[in-house]
């Protein structure tokens, strides 16, 4: 069976920020509001996936300051409900182009040591661990959550 979504892969828009309610609570909705702010300086990009219906399924970002050779992929996050159709792929695809129109040779992501499903797309999509380190964010109940994650990367060109 072969299924054909409708995506409208665009940049993210204020508008989008209550419609991403399923990504993440109280504390992921404020890195949105700051992702959205990074977007309008300069240092990010962002972007949705919806379907014709006006559903956002999807969304990544994209930082533009970690380096000068790679941009750093991040906040992937399909509704779970629509996962494994492909549209991470699509996702993932629209930052890399992104990225490269921004002069990158590269880009890298973190993969959670306890995510595989995510770590078996970005290696079917070409990405290879090159790192591992130790990410951290606020979640709801005023802590921190630290996890381990390898860092793998894609090349966008054959030369940095």
């Amino acid at each position: 069976m072969r299924l054909i979504l409708d995506l409208d892969l665009r940049d993210l828009q204020q508008a989008d920020l209550d419609r991403l309610d399923w990504s993440g609570g109280p504390a992921h909705q404020r890195t949105l509001d700051d992702l959205l702010r990074a977007t309008w300086e300069g240092g990010a990009e962002a972007v949705v996936a919806e379907l014709p219906t006006g559903v956002v399924v999807a969304m990544g970002a994209l930082d533009l300051t970690r380096s000068d050779h790679w941009a750093w992929i991040w906040l992937l996050a399909v509704r779970p409900e629509w996962q494994g159709l492909g549209i991470g792929s699509a996702v993932t695809a629209e930052l890399e182009a992104r990225a490269a129109a921004a002069g990158f040779g590269s880009v890298r992501l973190g993969v959670e040591h306890d995510n595989p499903r995510a770590a078996a797309l970005y290696r079917r999509l070409g990405y290879r661990q090159v790192a591992s380190t130790v990410e951290s964010w606020p979640d709801d109940a005023g802590r921190v959550y630290v996890t381990v994650s390898a860092v793998a990367e894609h090349r966008l060109t054959s030369a940095e």
